[in-house]
Parts: C-alpha cells; structure tokens; sequence
C-alpha cells in the first residue's frame, strides 16, 4: 500500500486544531483500505501494469480473440490491445474514468494508432454512469457517439478465469435501447465490460491475468514514457 500518510498527521501534541487534522488522514486510510478489500471481497485482484485481459469475440460464423494489456490503470489508463488482424493503443484520461458521459464499443480500438478518449470510455462505464445504473436504474449517455439509454436489469454473477483459477464475479446486466444486452463488474473502482450480446454477436471476457511480469509487447521505453505524459 503506497504511503498516503506523513508522521505529523498523528501528533497529538495540540488537542485542538492538530487532533482536528487527523480526520482527513484517517478518512482517506479508511477509503484506501475500503477500496482493497472490496476488490478482495468479490474476488478481484487489483489490477495495474502488465494485468493481461482476453475476451472471445464469437460471430455468425468465426470466433478470435481480444487482448488488453494493461499498461497503466490508474488515475489514467494506457492499455495495448490486438486481434487476430490489428493491434494499437488506447488512452483514456482519468477526468474521463470519472466523468465521461459516453461509452463505445469498438470506434476507440483503431489498427495501428495511439487513440486518446474524449468524452467516452471503452470496456469500462465511466464511474458517473455506473453510479446512475447502480442508483437509478438507467444512464442517458451516448453509446457509440449517439444519444441512447442504458437501463439496469439487475445484479448477477458470472465465472471468469483469474489467474487460472475459475472465479465467480458479481456483475449488473444492462440492455441498452438498441436490445444490445451487456455486463459490466459490480465494482465502482472497476466496471469492467465482461460480456457484450446481441443477435449474432458476442463478446465474453474469459481470462484475467494479473501475476505475470513483463507482459507487454510495445508499450515500453520512450513510447510508454511518452504516451504517459501527454
């Protein structure tokens, strides 16, 4: 755990104003120490550099795979990704984690380009969505860059892969207003897409790896440094 508090935060030398500053530091503990166990509790590692993610993307008549790779989850997150045919980059800024009012499927993965989000996120809901889906039941937002509706159908539970180890994880199922039917992690911190549905489509996240080093392929050196940065 990185070390979010300084020695003077528990001086107890002046009842008064000094005892009064020590709230803040323990507020801030206690969320830190929340935030950790409840990814413990739902069976969650933390995710962070080299966390590998692979989905099964089946359609009419094909089935291939999709690879994350991790690079940097948080505040902002920097992701490598590749499919059968492409692989690229993917930047979302953490205002956006937090904020954005859009989510898109498929427009941020583009072959051969480092991509940064503006105004949207993908494979995760941006924490202000999740928090309407979770407290009101529906989230107006763009999806794909245009004006939908998401509702909340109710909370499940699905199995994926954790270090090779099948795991239960509890998830909402949402419908969007074009009956495309979707999955995402019932953890605020970590709303990760694990299943996409429609008629002919389906994405299932089937692996999460998070205890292998060195997992990435060309997020490295200068480029990583670089796309960090920006």
């Amino acid at each position: 755990m990185p070390n979010i508090l300084k020695a003077g935060d528990f001086s107890l030398r002046t009842p008064g104003k000094t005892a009064g500053r020590c709230l803040p530091a323990a507020v801030v503990l206690f969320a830190a120490l929340w935030v950790s166990a409840a990814a413990f509790d739902s069976g969650l590692p933390q995710f962070g550099r080299d966390t590998v993610l692979v989905w099964e993307i089946t359609g009419a008549n094909s089935t291939s795979d999709f690879v994350a790779r991790i690079a940097a989850f948080s505040p902002d997150l920097l992701m490598e990704w590749e499919d059968s045919k492409s692989q690229g980059t993917v930047y979302i800024p953490g205002r956006e984690i937090m904020e954005a009012g859009g989510y898109v499927h498929t427009r941020l993965f583009q072959s051969g380009i480092d991509v940064r989000a503006e105004g949207e996120t993908t494979a995760w809901l941006s924490r202000r969505i999740y928090r309407e889906l979770k407290d009101k039941k529906e989230a107006k937002l763009k999806i794909d860059r245009v004006p939908g509706r998401m509702t909340c159908l109710g909370e499940e539970e699905l199995m994926v892969e954790i270090n090779g180890s099948a795991v239960k994880l509890p998830v909402i199922k949402v419908r969007d207003n074009r009956k495309a039917e979707m999955w995402f992690l019932d953890v605020e911190h970590n709303p990760l897409m694990v299943q996409y549905r429609t008629r002919h489509y389906r994405k299932i996240l089937v692996s999460i790896t998070t205890n292998r080093a060195d997992t990435l392929r060309w997020l490295k050196g200068k480029k990583l440094q670089r796309l960090l940065s920006e």
